[in-house]
């Protein structure tokens, strides 16, 4: 029998380079699901929801940067998809998605969950496209996929069943092409010019520097700079590296941040931009000129990060940093740093977030892999984190709660052989909580931390804050332990820190599932 266009689908994903589909199956992609199970070079993961799916599709890229592939059937199908893909969008996450559509004969009709697709992902692809020949299948794949990777953003494609049923003529994978090197925009003469004249230089890494660490650390030791890692980049350097200064936000403000005469953005770093001060020089270095930050009006240079980070190098050459600062930011560094350590020692109970964040430093191994939910105890991660070689994810710009759990399940797809530490809160957790069952389904032995203090505690402080009445807090949770037990998991209720670093540590050491329900205290932030 000829090979039909569901399989050509399959074979040339194979072919480039993708190992694993998630998705939930559905009326329009039934021939595709018969094709997937009858081959072996793809794997799919059958997810509890869609959504789930689409997270964990973008989890895995996150962490390897190759191409996430989500899959679902038409209707309601495809809108479950839309909150992940949305995430990858924002956060420039290559991806493909795939949906299956109404026959085509039924397009455009009062047919039984046909919606267009095509509107509906529009505002969070940059690319959609209905397949209607399959004689265009390959081509429109090939596309799709160039463009995901080459543009680093998630692309769409909607096939109708009967098109997945068809025979396929052309049956050739072709190679992919390599995109272009993105060229240079702005001034290097004149960036270089204001880095030489700071004596009081700070350094944002953003999520784009950490293909760069080395050469942004190196430029940072020749200019003098001390380093703030942005939430994208919690893990770039390790917490002891000397010109650390922690996270910039809601919990934690470094002290030089006040008296930096010029900030060197190394990516885009959009939730710090409110607390940069409006009144000194500001250089940004990104990819794209759509992550600049317009309203700090930097001086900008964008496209080949790696050749700009080592111009800027070659031009400051010689240059010799004020020891002074030198000082100011090695006695910034040892007060956060002992600030951090004398937090393993309290004794508060319910358990303070900024103690688990302390103790998580001891516990987590060095290669791990933390994927952080959405909420106010990520505010305390951001200021207590003490990184070793761990690697960081978190939602940049479209943060929806929730998505933690499917992050890490598909950063352990990825590597199997890591711990995989989900951090998240109790009205995160329950908007992605089922998704334990694709852990325990598939011996995912991801280790989630839930900061549990009953409430949503970000958005109480905050209208606190607004002097407006906190309404509807208040967070409706089931037993956590039970609901793991009932998902083929480990469950783990701590509500003594005496007791919280054992458990800690002995979670790291299984090899399935793990929740730890952390009762934690209501803390709020300083600066919130």
């Amino acid at each position: 029998m000829a090979q039909t266009i569901g399989e050509l689908i399959l074979k040339a994903l194979a072919g480039w380079g993708v190992k694993n589909i998630y998705g939930v199956l559905g009326d329009a992609i039934l021939p595709l699901m018969d094709d997937l199970g009858k081959q072996q070079q793809i794997r799919f993961y059958s997810t509890a929801t869609e959504e789930g799916a689409a997270f964990m599709a973008c989890g895995e890229a996150r962490v390897t940067g190759r191409l996430g592939v989500c899959l679902a059937t038409e209707g309601p199908g495809a809108t479950n998809l839309l909150n992940g893909v949305a995430d990858a969008y924002r956060d420039n996450i290559p991806m493909l998605v795939i949906t299956g559509q109404v026959e085509s004969a039924k397009i455009a009709t009062n047919a039984k969950q046909y919606i267009n697709q095509q509107q509906l992902f529009a505002p969070v692809t940059s690319f959609t496209t209905l397949l209607t020949r399959p004689e265009s299948a390959l081509g429109v794949l090939q596309i799709a996929v160039e463009k995901a990777l080459g543009d680093s953003t998630p692309c769409h494609i909607s096939v109708p069943k009967d098109i997945l049923m068809s025979p396929a003529h052309n049956t050739v994978v072709p190679s992919l092409g390599q995109p272009y090197p993105p060229s240079i925009m702005g001034n290097l003469e004149k960036a270089a010019k204001a880095l030489g004249a700071s004596q009081k230089p700070l350094l944002l890494a953003g999520r784009a520097a950490l293909p760069f660490r080395d050469q942004v650390l190196q430029l940072a030791n020749m200019i003098g700079a001390g380093i703030i890692p942005a939430q994208g980049a919690r893990g770039i350097y390790p917490g002891f590296e000397v010109r650390l200064l922690a996270g910039l936000g809601e919990a934690h403000i470094p002290p030089l941040i006040k008296k930096t005469d010029c900030l060197l953005l190394v990516g885009d770093c959009p939730y710090e931009h409110k607390y940069l001060p409006t009144d000194v020089k500001v250089i940004q270095i990104d990819s794209r000129p759509r992550n600049l930050a317009s309203h700090l009006r930097p001086a900008a240079l964008t496209g080949d990060m790696g050749q700009i980070i080592n111009s800027l190098t070659e031009k400051l050459a010689g240059f010799v940093p004020d020891p002074h600062w030198q000082g100011e930011i090695q006695r910034s560094h040892d007060e956060h740093v002992r600030m951090i350590t004398d937090e393993i020692l309290l004794q508060q109970s319910p358990i303070a977030p900024r103690q688990v964040i302390a103790l998580l430093n001891e516990a987590l191994p060095e290669d791990s892999i933390i994927t952080i939910d959405v909420g106010e105890f990520m505010h305390w991660f951001d200021r207590g984190f003490m990184a070793r070689q761990q690697q960081v994810i978190i939602s940049d710009y479209w943060r929806c709660m929730g998505c933690g759990l499917p992050y890490g399940l598909g950063a352990q797809v990825a590597f199997p052989g890591k711990k995989i530490v989900v951090l998240t809160g109790n009205g995160d957790f329950i908007m992605t909580m089922q998704e334990l069952l694709t852990a325990s389904r598939y011996g995912l032995p991801v280790v989630v931390v839930i900061f549990n203090n009953g409430i949503y505690s970000l958005e109480k402080h905050k209208m606190q804050k607004a002097g407006l009445n906190p309404f509807g807090i208040d967070v409706a949770v089931p037993d956590f332990v039970k609901l793991a037990e009932a998902c083929g998991a480990t469950g783990i209720r701590v509500e003594k820190p005496e007791e919280l670093a054992k458990v800690l540590k002995k979670a790291m050491l299984l090899d399935q599932p793990v929740v730890i329900d952390i009762q934690v205290s209501q803390d709020k932030p300083a600066f919130i």
